[in-house]
C-alpha cells in the first residue's frame, strides 16, 4: 500500500537530525550549541516528531536525556536517511552533478585485515573511487547492521541461509598456513605438524569460532603446542608473531602480504583447515558498484 503524503511528512530529515545530535550530545542544550539553533527549536522540533509519529523518542536520564527503544529505532532508520540526504547535497553541489559515492561495509571478526584490503583492492581501483567505510564488529552484529541498512555488505566466515534476504558471494578461500619469524620457522618446519608439540603458538581468544576450529584440529592430531598468547583478532597475532614471541595462524592467500610486511615465512599448512570469506549483501535486482568489482576481482583472483 503506497504511503500518503501526510505519513511522508512524518519523516522531516531536519527533526531526525535534531534527534542524532541529542542523542550524540546527551542532552538539548548541548545539541542545540552543536546545530547553533535554540534550545527551544530542538525541544520543540522533537515534540512535533513524537506526536507525528506517536511514540515518545527521549527519556530524561539524570541530567540528561536518553532515547527510548522507540527513540533508538527511528535513529536507526533515520541515520541511512540523513546519511543519503547529505549524500544528495554534496552530489548537487559538485560540478557537473558528479555524484561521490560511499561504500560502507563490514568486516567480520575472523576476517584477517590483509584478507579484507586484499578483497576490497577492486573498489579502490573505481573511477572515481568511492568513499570506502569499513566497520568491524561480530557477524551477528554486522548482520543486523545490513538488515537495518547501516551498512551497504558485510565480508564475514559464513554464508547466510537460504531465504533470508540476502544474497552470498563466496568470495576466496584459503588452506590456513602457520608462519613465524625465519629462526622460528625454519626451527619448526621440519616434520611439520607434528613439530608443534610444545611449539609457542599464538591463539586466538577462548570462546571464539575460529578458536574452536583450530583447538579441534590439533586435537584430532595429538597435537599439544604451548600456548604463547591468546588475541582477539589477528591482527594483533600476527605483530607478536612479527615480533618472534611464537607461530601464528594465517590464509596462505595473504602470504606474500605477510613476507612482505613483518618478514616471516610459512613453517607448513593445516591440511583440512580451510578459511573462506563471503560477500553478503542485500538480494536486489540492481547491484552497487562496489559489489561487483568486489565480486569480480574474486573471480579473477580464482583464475589465477
Amino acid at each position: 500500500m503506497a504511503l500518503s503524503p501526510a505519513a511522508l511528512r512524518r519523516l522531516d530529515l531536519t527533526q531526525l537530525d535534531y534527534l542524532r545530535h541529542v542523542a550524540r550530545e546527551g542532552g538539548v542544550i548541548a545539541a542545540a550549541a552543536a546545530l547553533n539553533v535554540a534550545p527551544q527549536t530542538v525541544s520543540g522540533q522533537l515534540r512535533v516528531l513524537e506526536k507525528h509519529l506517536g511514540q515518545k523518542l527521549l527519556q530524561r536520564v539524570g541530567r540528561g536525556v536518553q532515547l527510548t527503544d522507540a527513540g533508538r529505532l527511528v535513529l536507526e532508520y533515520g541515520a541511512d536517511m540523513l546519511t543519503r540526504g547529505e549524500e544528495l547535497m554534496r552530489a548537487l553541489e559538485t560540478p557537473e552533478l558528479h555524484r561521490p559515492s560511499r561504500f560502507v561495509v563490514g568486516i567480520g571478526e575472523l576476517v584477517p585485515k590483509l584478507v579484507a584490503r586484499q578483497l576490497l583492492h577492486p573498489v579502490l581501483r573505481l573511477s572515481p573511487t568511492p568513499q570506502l567505510v569499513c566497520r568491524e564488529r561480530a557477524d551477528d552484529a554486522l548482520l543486523q547492521d545490513l538488515e537495518a541498512r547501516r551498512v551497504d555488505a558485510v565480508i564475514v566466515s559464513i554464508a547466510t541461509s537460504p531465504g533470508s534476504g540476502l544474497e552470498s558471494t563466496l568470495l576466496a578461500e584459503s588452506a590456513v598456513g602457520a608462519f613465524g619469524i625465519p629462526r622460528l620457522a625454519q626451527r619448526y618446519a621440519l616434520g611439520f605438524p607434528a613439530s608443534l608439540n610444545g611449539a609457542p603458538l599464538l591463539f586466538p581468544a577462548p570462546g571464539t569460532e575460529a578458536r574452536s576450529l583450530v583447538d579441534g584440529w590439533l586435537a584430532a592430531r595429538n597435537i599439544a603446542p604451548h600456548i604463547a598468547g591468546e588475541f582477539d583478532n589477528a591482527a594483533s597475532r600476527e605483530v607478536f608473531g612479527a615480533a618472534g614471541v611464537g607461530l601464528f595462524l594465517a590464509p596462505q592467500m595473504i602470504e606474500a602480504d605477510l613476507k612482505s610486511l613483518y618478514g616471516v615465512e610459512k613453517v607448513g599448512v593445516f591440511k583440512d583447515l580451510i578459511a573462506r570469506y563471503f560477500l553478503i549483501a542485500p538480494l536486489r535486482t540492481r547491484r552497487s558498484v562496489a559489489e561487483e568489482a568486489i565480486r569480480n576481482g574474486a573471480r579473477k583472483a580464482k583464475k589465477k
